[in-house]
């Protein structure tokens, strides 16, 4: 609270200076510069080698799936700084704002709490606010300037402070926007060098503003239609374009959804359909045309990666393939979690009645491979995990951390007292509890959320002895997903599950028969791939939606607003039932 204070402080008095310079005065505005003896003034400045473990942390971490920065300009510049033996060599303020920031989210990465207690990479970070220009100055400087307001709200991003990072991204996205980026051949004066450099910086800002539009449940501040530049490219003589290509498309799905599915628009019930059927496919491509140097698959030996084992694959492409499968994987929980938001709710308010409170066969499967993407997902983190390059400090992990435990919550929720959703709980949470011993603060708030919504069903939170992590779950997790078996062939007793599942797929009016409908969709979907399920996700791209109308009242549900935001959807599932009568102490 006090760090989020001292930097809204320093935005506003930034922002009403009380400068009496004449509006004639900043038309021509001289670059700053500072040399060499005016990083004293800064406070500690990084030893070389600590400047450089911060910038490679950086670059593994987030430097190839997304390039909010030129990292070829800015490595010449820390040589220049730390090398040059002319003592008055200059370097633009602005450059040593970036560099404060590349630091600030190098140490966070790093997991390295400040000397005074303060989060990672703090000192650094507000170094950088105060030394920001305005707005109308950020913008006379250039693509530094976006540059500048991407690397901050990436900080406060990792940080969890994502209202802030939306602002700070948002206004990144209007300045590249203001030097036209978003057009194609608005560059054509520019050497080969910085055109690519304006191209991927460009992607990389839209996909950081679609993901936050995202978490945050805010609109979008440019629509595709507008946006005419070249999509990511290859360019010989600089780093691969490919992974980045992988996270645009996927954020542009994102942003899809994001319209579709948690705007209030009033589309006509086929065209809402016709949508959603068209996200699931285009998901489901994504995947499928994955790049082969980043491909994973699930064998019986364990996780691979281009056809070596996770563990012996090079780290780099571990961790951006694991990257971008958690990315798609996290698209396709949040367009179907809300069918399991509406199951939940009627599992646990049997008044319910009427043909809108019915979900069909097609439905109930979408709602198993939500499950079945929440455990795909869980796998990859704890391969993460065990080769100990799961982000110390860093929003992707987490978030999908955290949207796996949702979901297995829901589970729980759908089929109160079967244990389906136990092994799923117990991983996210293993995952957040070794999140927090590395110091993420922000993983003790999502372990107390998730341990609250565990509470609310009277689910024990404390089953596991805490050695999880190191326990795989690919022999149970890797199997296809049903509510009436659960993961293959799970040992329950079935006319238990049956009972369970029933208030869920039906109304009041207890329409046995789509329950029985739904137990063969579902065991038809488990003899596909029983013994060979990979990652290729066919069923997200086979279950036909056309005439599925009951599909339109799911994600419109009167009274029920979905807004995409874990958090806030657990709020509005929390006011639509009846929890007083419903709890089972297990």
């Amino acid at each position: 609270e006090t760090f989020g204070s001292e930097i809204k402080t320093l935005l506003v008095s930034r922002s009403n200076p009380g400068s009496t310079v004449s509006p004639s005065a900043s038309a021509v505005t001289p670059v700053p510069h500072i040399d060499r003896r005016g990083l004293d003034a800064i406070g500690p400045w990084p030893t070389e080698e600590e400047a450089h473990a911060m910038l490679d942390v950086v670059i593994f971490n987030v430097g190839i799936s997304q390039q909010l920065f030129d990292v070829r300009a800015f490595s010449d510049n820390l040589s220049v700084l730390y090398h040059e033996s002319n003592a008055d060599v200059r370097l633009p303020e602005i450059w040593i704002v970036e560099a404060l920031l590349v630091f600030a989210v190098g140490r966070l990465l790093q997991g390295r709490d400040d000397e005074n207690g303060d989060l990672p990479g703090a000192t650094y970070f507000r170094e950088a606010v105060k030394r920001t220009p305005l707005l109308s100055d950020l913008r006379k400087h250039g693509i530094i300037g976006v540059e500048v307001m991407a690397l901050t709200a990436l900080y406060l991003q990792i940080t969890d402070r994502k209202d802030d990072a939306y602002l700070h991204s948002n206004t990144a996205l209007r300045l590249a926007i203001s030097h036209g980026m978003h057009r194609v051949n608005s560059s054509q004066n520019l050497r080969r060098s910085e055109n690519v450099h304006r191209n991927r910086l460009w992607w990389s800002i839209y996909m950081q503003e679609r993901r936050l539009c995202a978490a945050g449940g805010y609109p979008m501040s440019i629509e595709d239609y507008a946006i005419t530049t070249k999509p990511p490219y290859e360019v010989l003589g600089f780093p691969s374009a490919t992974a980045l290509g992988v996270n645009v498309e996927a954020a542009r799905i994102t942003g899809k959804i994001t319209t579709t599915i948690y705007s209030q628009k009033d589309d006509m019930e086929a065209t809402f359909i016709n949508n959603v059927q068209d996200i699931l496919h285009s998901l489901y491509e994504v995947e499928k045309t994955m790049p082969a140097e980043y491909s994973m698959e699930i064998k019986p030996t364990g996780l691979t990666v281009a056809g070596r084992p996770f563990m012996e694959a090079p780290a780099t492409i571990s961790r951006t393939s694991s990257s971008l499968y958690t990315s798609v994987y996290s698209a396709v929980i949040h367009t179907v979690r809300p069918i399991l938001l509406y199951m939940a709710r009627n599992s646990r308010d049997p008044e319910r009645e009427g043909s809108r409170s019915e979900v069909s066969p097609a439905l109930v499967r979408l709602a198993e491979i939500c499950v079945e993407a929440a455990s795909k997902s869980l796998v990859i983190l704890q391969e993460l995990r065990k080769r100990e390059i799961l982000a110390k400090n860093a929003f992707l992990d987490l978030d999908a951390t955290f949207s796996v435990g949702f979901v297995f919550v829901l589970v729980e929720a759908i089929n109160p007292g079967k244990g389906l959703g136990f092994k799923g709980i117990d991983g996210s949470r293993a995952i957040l509890r070794y999140l927090v011993t590395l110091g993420n603060r922000a993983a003790g708030n999502r372990l107390a959320e998730l341990d609250q919504m565990c509470a609310h069903l009277a689910l024990p939170v404390h089953r596991s002895t805490g050695q999880t992590p190191q326990e795989s779950f690919m022999d149970l997790l890797t199997q296809t997903f049903s509510f009436s078996s659960g993961y293959g062939n799970i040992d329950l007793d079935p006319q238990r599950a049956s009972a369970g599942i029933d208030n869920a797929v039906t109304g009041a009016d207890g329409a046995d028969n789509r329950h029985e409908d739904a137990g063969a969709a579902a065991e038809a979907c488990n003899d596909v791939g029983q013994h060979d399920f990979g990652f290729s996700g066919a069923d997200l791209a086979s279950i036909p939606l056309e005439g599925e109308n009951s599909l339109y009242w799911v994600y419109h549900t009167p009274g029920f607003v979905f807004t995409g935001v874990e958090q806030t959807d657990w709020e509005a599932l929390e006011n639509q039932i009846p929890w007083g009568n419903q709890h089972e102490a297990q």
